[in-house]
């Protein structure tokens, strides 16, 4: 069981001098995130956390309810329960102490793309005057008259769920009045975008 978690937005990637070595890392910024409530064994068979994120706060006298951005479920053991109660706000604070994490995300979409981008395969000749050079040749045999399942066609790419594990939280900065978090490598998603940071 995961001791927590934390919703960031992905702001850029950069590069940064880290125990003498010149590394790429990408910043990530805490998003403002509330824990909304918890489901419980007896009523909904499990015991997890319901997470709000950027609260907006509607007009009550029309019969408006609060509402946010995005909202997330997350599996907590009882410890985490006990320690956070409904309607706290997560923080910087999950993570002191903490040397690694598991970063998920949506990988950027790559649009419509041909066989070679999307399956890496060879491709034809590029010579003697034919027009095949990036497509796939052929797709199937005389029987059955149609194209069996697994074989790799164009289409569109990526914009998948990514999970990477382990990646390490290298430092903690200020910019303009903001706190940054300074992770490891380059993490999956676009400039904006709304990663989750799962503490082991």
């Amino acid at each position: 069981m995961n001791k927590g978690w934390l919703i960031v937005v992905k702001k850029e990637m950069t590069k940064m001098w880290i125990k003498d070595n010149f590394v790429p890392v990408t910043l990530v910024q805490v998003a403002p995130q509330e824990i909304v409530r918890y489901k419980t064994q007896e009523k909904d068979g499990y015991v997890s956390a319901v997470v709000g994120v950027e609260k907006k706060e509607l007009k009550k006298e029309k019969g408006q309810k609060i509402s946010y951005k995005k909202m997330q479920e997350y599996r907590v053991d009882p410890a985490f329960v006990s320690a956070h109660e409904a309607g706290k706000a997560l923080d910087l604070g999950l993570l002191e102490g903490v040397a690694n994490v598991d970063v998920i995300g949506t990988a950027k979409g790559k649009g419509f793309q041909g066989m070679v981008k999307r399956y890496n395969i060879k491709g034809g000749w590029a010579t003697h005057g034919h027009k095949f050079t990036r497509t796939g040749w052929s797709k199937g045999n005389r029987k059955p008259r149609r194209t069996l399942k697994g074989h790799p066609h164009a289409g569109h790419m990526w914009t998948q769920r990514v999970t990477l594990k382990n990646i390490a939280i290298l430092d903690k900065i200020t910019k303009d009045n903001e706190t940054l978090v300074v992770l490891n490598w380059s993490i999956p998603g676009a400039y904006n975008s709304l990663l989750t940071l799962v503490i082991k």
